[in-house]
């Protein structure tokens, strides 16, 4: 099962898994929302591996009837509110879908007998440590520090995940991740937006400052939560390396330059709200204990980025970000 099927990096990780996974089926639990494209996996819809279940994870007896119906092995939960700028705008929005929604699944799991209950896969972040001052990498055991409000309901359901491993003994692990970028992003994000002011000859602007963020494609990180799910310690928390680490500029710079697009770029202006300079993670216990490490580079993920949103424009138009 995965929690945001339909969402950037829940439908990529559907699509992997019934790759990855010839002898299991998919369920993919999602609602309706700005971020996610009801079209996304309806190419999926013939497969007998695949099963859509519309539900939103805060409504506990439809998510339980849910797990009492299909016989659920793991469950990777994505679902979540992932867009820092609209945190500071809906506040209460993620604190429903990434606290309550977590919470909900948690309850559930709870109160399945033992032999029924899934092992569950919580996807957080790095932005639980807030801004990390250069050349610090932040290691799974350090204190969160969250400095917004995404970032604070992220750390907030970890805590609950962890209480309810300890406390009740559900088989849970926490995977946190950097900044994802692939295909079907929203255009909100800074990559897809930047591609589809390519694609579209549309002039923009960036704002002032050299954000440092560490990238990683998307398909690295679907075969890396599949590491974790299958091998990862019950109750341990993993940090997913990225392939690299650059500035905003120097990402919008890489991807002008791959499209020809560099006239499109009008310099800089203003100032991202309260927006943390630095993100870093030690990924040292997924290279070490889990033998794992990203596959693609930086270019090759773009690449194939800008490939996907050349050829499938229909998921793009009409809902640029400004």
């Amino acid at each position: 099962m995965v929690t945001g099927g339909s969402g950037f990096i829940g439908s990529n990780l559907v699509e992997y898994l019934l790759e990855a996974c010839p002898e299991h089926y998919i369920i993919n639990v999602s609602k309706h929302t700005y971020a996610m494209n009801p079209k996304a996996l309806q190419h999926l819809e013939s497969n007998s591996r695949y099963k859509f279940a519309p539900l939103d994870i805060t409504d506990e007896l439809a998510f339980s009837n849910l797990l009492l119906t299909e016989k659920v092995e793991q469950i990777f939960h994505l679902a979540a509110e992932t867009h820092v700028d609209r945190s500071f705008l809906y506040p209460k929005d993620f604190l429903t879908a990434n606290l309550m929604g977590t919470f909900s699944i948690l309850e559930v799991l709870r109160k399945l007998p033992k032999q029924k209950r899934s092992r569950l896969l919580y996807m957080s972040t790095d932005e639980v440590f807030g801004d990390v001052p250069s050349p610090t990498l932040c290691v799974e055991t350090d204190m969160p520090k969250p400095r917004n409000p995404y970032s604070a309901t992220k750390a907030a359901a970890e805590n609950y995940v962890n209480a309810y491993h300890h406390s009740f003994g559900l088989d849970t692990v926490i995977a946190r991740s950097m900044n994802n970028f692939g295909m079907r992003q929203h255009p909100e994000k800074l990559i897809a937006k930047i591609i589809v002011r390519c694609l579209s000859d549309k002039s923009f602007t960036l704002f002032k400052g050299g954000a440092v963020r560490g990238w990683i494609f998307v398909i690295d990180t679907c075969s890396a939560l599949k590491t974790i799910m299958d091998k990862g310690i019950d109750g341990e928390i993993y940090h997913v390396p990225p392939t690299t680490y650059l500035t905003v500029p120097a990402v919008a710079t890489r991807i002008l330059k791959l499209m020809g697009k560099e006239h499109l770029f009008k310099g800089f202006e203003g100032e991202r709200l309260k927006d943390d300079e630095r993100y870093a993670l030690d990924g040292s216990k997924m290279t070490d204990n889990l033998k794992w490490q990203p596959q693609y580079t930086f270019d090759d993920g773009l690449l194939a980025t800008i490939k996907w949103f050349e050829e499938n424009q229909w998921f793009w138009r009409h809902v640029e970000s400004p």
